[in-house]
């Protein structure tokens, strides 16, 4: 049982500290006023609650993990309509229903083995790999966290993973299914390609001034500038409070006393070690090392030392003690171990070091500060939110509160200014508040959003350019360039069309022979597969249609600047028995999709079991409020 406990130790400890990370965000964008009078369940479980704040934290945390994605930019509205607040309410209502199957199956997790999952955990380790009780804390405390609460979410979290891992128990993927996805996956085709650049059909002439205008009317999107907004951007970051942050010197040397693990490499060894089963043996050898080396000593008895370099104290379990405690040189006496008896000689020292105090000051300064730093933006955010919701301006609430306030002159809904350039480069945080920048009526103000990096931002609509269409004197050149441009593709797609007719007249036309005569470039392709992305020349639409092609046949299509015409040359199939290594991926890919489907079923059955209650009213009223 311990076994599969620890196959599951790992990334798990840094999703629940970063769930657990968000209780230090309190209820976000939910007023007060609901407390007192409103019921705050979302959900029922059997008769387990779903609470409005469990929710709320666990939507932050599927927006933070979505937001990287999306380059840093999703609003709460946004989310919404990924649809993440359901899944954050379905993952909750998961959760709960594999705590109950788990109370209900008699499953009990004992201390021994949290004990022993929090040991493993790689994120308590100090830098000797060595678990650290001084981190744990450390990391616990920086997340609003205390030692009895962690040990009950990993208690709940290793009793769900017991459930999961008997109901996936013994699962494989069937043979049969895993050959046929590979002959379906590796499959590979060559095809001859006749492409021809658009460019090849030459000058085409400028249009006349009636079709410049009729080209200018038609195409009127293309010319069209978007619209522009003016803002007042108030931010409240941590680095900018950190720096006025004052940090005394009896609380740096107190976390430097707290986290002096952190600064320190440890003592090495280089240790010379003989195992032998007989007491006496062993007894014999360290009495013999005593005048002689312990490698002689050893060999008279027949044995051969064994010799462990640069090993520190913590990778010798049972004998790291005695081991730490010998003098260079000098051998130890027999030591009973689980592995048998063990005589000792150290024949290398390599010291440990400690960086001063006075080394990492600067460093434990600022980390001190960020800390702080991190703590007062929430209560200042939280002030700031309260000031703008009793209608306050966002200036006077920037002064109050010291936001940092910068003009945008002008925006447009991907960021840039009308010169095509980035108009606030050193306001990033701003593109994920875009959005509703633009959904904002001129003279309104946003909430203050919090983003990456507990950044906290608000946005307030100064002006609005609206879009206009670009007069056509000054847009003149780009039309001609784009009239000429179609008018090029439109004859070269007809010359492909004669090159396609061509070829379809059967193998004696060769292709090589049909596209000089066109006056366009040949080449054949190396084999590629149905998801082929890369294949040079091939656009991905013809990458489709030749798999769906016989060999002979031919398809046509375009890419951006040039028209491409293929012929199928060759359908090379796949052999699962000739590549047996390349099964293991495939096989387990529909063993975690069978894994996926079986959990599904279980988590249906458990609904069944436990019936579920959605206040769906409650978290429209309740998210709605949040915007």
């Amino acid at each position: 049982m311990l076994q599969f406990i620890r196959n599951f130790a790992g990334s798990w400890v840094v999703k629940i500290l970063f769930v657990l990370l968000i209780l230090s965000f309190g209820v976000w964008g939910i007023g007060d006023v609901f407390r007192s009078s409103v019921p705050t369940t979302v959900a029922e479980v059997g008769k387990v609650a779903i609470e409005r704040d469990a929710l709320d934290q666990e939507f932050r945390r599927q927006m933070d993990r979505l937001r990287p994605m999306l380059g840093g930019n999703l609003t709460t509205e946004q989310a919404k309509q990924f649809g993440l607040l359901d899944q954050s309410l379905n993952a909750l209502i998961q959760r709960t229903l594999f705590d109950l199957a788990a109370k209900d199956a008699g499953i009990s997790v004992g201390p021994d083995v949290v004990k022993l999952r929090i040991a493993d955990e790689p994120a308590f380790r100090n830098p000797q790999g060595q678990f650290d009780p001084n981190l744990f804390r450390s990391v616990l405390r920086n997340n609003q966290l205390t030692e009895e609460g962690y040990v009950a979410v990993v208690t709940r979290e290793t009793a769900r993973e017991l459930v999961a891992g008997a109901v996936n128990a013994g699962v494989a993927a069937p043979k049969p299914l895993v050959q046929a996805l590979y002959r379906f996956r590796g499959e590979t085709r060559v095809a001859e390609l006749v492409t021809l650049p658009n460019a090849a059909v030459g000058d085409v002439g400028v249009p006349d001034d009636a079709e410049i205008t009729k080209s200018y009317e038609d195409h009127q999107v293309r010319f069209t500038a978007p619209e522009y907004r003016a803002l007042t951007v108030a931010q409240l970051s941590p680095d900018a409070l950190a720096k006025d942050i004052k940090i005394e010197d009896d609380q740096l040397r107190a976390a430097y006393d707290e986290r002096s693990a952190e600064f320190g490499t440890p003592e090495k060894r280089t240790v010379q070690m003989v195992v032998v089963d007989d007491e006496a043996k062993a007894k014999a050898i360290a009495e013999a090392a005593k005048t002689r080396s312990l490698t002689d000593a050893a060999k008279e008895a027949g044995i051969e030392p064994l010799t462990l370099d640069n090993i520190a104290r913590a990778e010798l379990p049972e004998l790291g003690d005695a081991a730490f405690a010998l003098e260079q040189g000098k051998p130890s006496e027999a030591i009973k171990s689980a592995l048998g008896w063990h005589v000792l000689a150290v024949t290398g020292i390599q010291a440990g070091s400690t960086r001063s105090f006075e080394e990492v000051r600067d460093q434990l300064r600022a980390e001190l500060q960020k800390e702080k730093a991190l703590d007062a933006v929430f209560s200042i955010a939280n002030r700031a939110e309260d000031q703008l919701a009793s209608g306050a301006s966002l200036d006077e609430v920037a002064q109050a509160q010291g936001l940092v306030v910068t003009k945008v002159a002008a925006i447009d809904s991907t960021g840039k200014a009308p010169d095509g350039k980035e108009a606030a480069p050193n306001l990033p945080a701003l593109k994920a508040l875009l959005p509703t920048a633009f959904q904002l009526r001129s003279g309104a103000a946003s909430n203050l959003t919090e983003g990456q990096g507990s950044v906290f931002t608000a946005v307030r609509v100064d002006s609005v350019i609206p879009a206009a269409v670009r007069p056509l004197a000054e847009v003149r050149d780009q039309v001609i360039a784009d009239w000429q441009a179609a008018k090029r593709a439109e004859l070269a797609a007809k010359k492909a069309e004669d090159i396609a007719a061509k070829l379809k007249q059967g193998a004696e036309q060769a292709a090589q022979t049909v596209a000089t005569d066109a006056g366009a470039s040949f080449a054949m392709t190396t084999p590629f597969t149905r998801d082929a992305r890369s294949v040079e020349g091939l656009p991905g639409d013809l990458v489709r249609k030749l798999f769906d092609a016989k060999p002979g046949d031919v398809v046509s299509g375009a890419s951006a600047d040039a028209q491409v015409v293929a012929r199928l040359k060759e359908v090379i199939a796949a052999n699962p028995a000739a590549d047996a290594a390349a099964l293991g991926p495939i096989e387990s890919t529909i063993t975690q999709g069978i894994e996926s489907d079986l959990m599904a079923q279980f988590g249906n059955a458990l609904r069944g079991h436990y019936p579920v209650q959605i206040h769906r009213q409650r978290i429209d009223q309740f998210f709605a409020a949040s915007n």
